[in-house]
């Protein structure tokens, strides 16, 4: 028979917390994958076949999209027309324009980070190779190529620049989202001291104007605090905690955690789990900011009087936590970006409430890093519904209810 279910509905439309239990059962739905990210680009310029095609199917059996060529007015069309994130080129090639002539080209537009250039060559002599290094190259190859590293490079370059693309996004994030509430904490201070003066108690105006002042500190604290997060998790130097642990029981803790915001908006907020779910290996502060993020979205795009329900089941080797709203779903063109850092969509909270842009990506991250999955797709009929899953740990289930 199907495993029982728990259901516990939090109704915050009445003054006091109705908890009412059902018994329910539940179906398995398809899992599907997550938004693909962008693979990165890379250009090969090499005038022998071999190595192109060599290096070309290396580099895409490592996920990177490769676009070659041997010919030195078609590599400079490539590059003028195409951003790559990377390029591998040969010293010499036919014809007039050499591969040295092609870097001094490209620096000319682009910095050692904006596009790193991994110069080729038959020669290891040290003029040839001081020469490319003094043109701008990143990095020298000599031939015949070690793929290993080949590959070793390659990945040390664009970690290199994605941290450049990461710093990038944090100074606009920096002078954009939080230069608005630093002027607004600076203004909210200066009218407390002029009103506030030594001795005097403060009005109910000046209360209001110090929760403003604490409210715009945290959200300046949350981007500050997910910035570090994805730095880490992109550095490899995240730390994570691993406990064999009771999914059911952090679920119920992130539902009360965010009680009190579904019943700011007049919301209901509800509970359906598994009476007897398996135990996972996972850490439990990591899992439980993936739900206080899944759960806080649907609180913060739906509307007054909107329904929201938080599920755990058992997918075979997996435990599946799903977030399920009747509100007003994704848009199809926001599909594919959310789960990418700073994207933007269509959807507006409904409450004025900001976002950094940089939960979601994060969410994937830590999935991924208890060898989960993640994703998101809309209800047939209607509202949108965010998972992850984790894998079961063989040990003995553990009782939720």
């Amino acid at each position: 028979m199907p495993a029982k279910t728990q259901f516990i509905a939090y109704d915050y439309n009445e003054k006091d917390l109705d908890l009412a239990v059902h018994m329910d059962t539940t179906e398995n739905k398809n899992i599907q994958e997550g938004a693909p990210t962008r693979a990165d680009r890379i250009l090969v310029v090499d005038d022998s076949d071999g190595i192109r095609d060599t290096l070309s199917i290396t580099l895409e059996r490592e996920g990177y999209t490769v676009t070659t060529t041997g010919d030195a007015n078609e590599a400079q069309d490539l590059i003028g027309a195409n951003r790559f994130d990377l390029i591998l080129l040969d010293v010499k090639l036919p014809g007039g324009i050499g591969g040295l002539d092609i870097l001094g080209t490209i620096r000319k537009q682009y910095s050692l980070l904006d596009l790193p250039v991994v110069m080729i060559s038959g020669s290891s002599e040290s003029d040839t190779v001081v020469a490319a290094l003094q043109a701008g190259a990143n990095d020298y190859l000599v031939k015949p190529l070690d793929m290993h590293g080949v590959r070793a490079r390659i990945k040390t370059q664009l970690t290199l620049r994605h941290f450049k693309e990461l710093n990038d996004r944090f100074l606009r994030t920096a002078s954009h989202d939080l230069k608005k509430p630093v002027m607004l904490m600076l203004d909210i201070a200066q009218q407390l001291k002029e009103h506030c003066p030594p001795g005097t108690a403060m009005t109910g105006d000046d209360h209001s104007s110090l929760a403003l002042l604490i409210e715009s500190g945290e959200y300046m604290q949350k981007i500050i605090s997910e910035f570090l997060d994805l730095s880490s998790i992109q550095s490899g130097q995240f730390p994570i905690s691993k406990t064999t642990t009771d999914l059911g029981a952090i679920v119920r803790q992130a539902v009360a955690r965010n009680s009190g915001y579904a019943k700011s908006k007049d919301m209901t907020l509800g509970l359906k789990f598994l009476s007897d779910l398996p135990l996972i290996v996972a850490d439990e502060t990591r899992i439980m900011q993936v739900l206080d993020n899944f759960i806080g979205n649907a609180i913060k795009f739906c509307p007054a009087k909107s329904r929201i329900i938080v599920t755990t089941k058992n997918d075979g080797a997996w435990l599946v936590c799903e977030i399920s709203d009747n509100g007003p779903g994704i848009a199809d063109g926001d599909m594919d970006k959310l789960f990418v850092e700073y994207a933007k969509i269509q959807n507006r909270p409904t409450g004025k409430e900001k976002s950094s842009g940089l939960g979601l990506s994060i969410c994937k991250e830590l999935i991924l890093l208890h060898d989960g999955e993640v994703g998101a797709d809309n209800n047939p009929g209607g509202g949108a519904r965010f998972w992850f899953r984790l894998p079961i740990t063989t040990k003995t289930s553990k009782s939720c209810s």
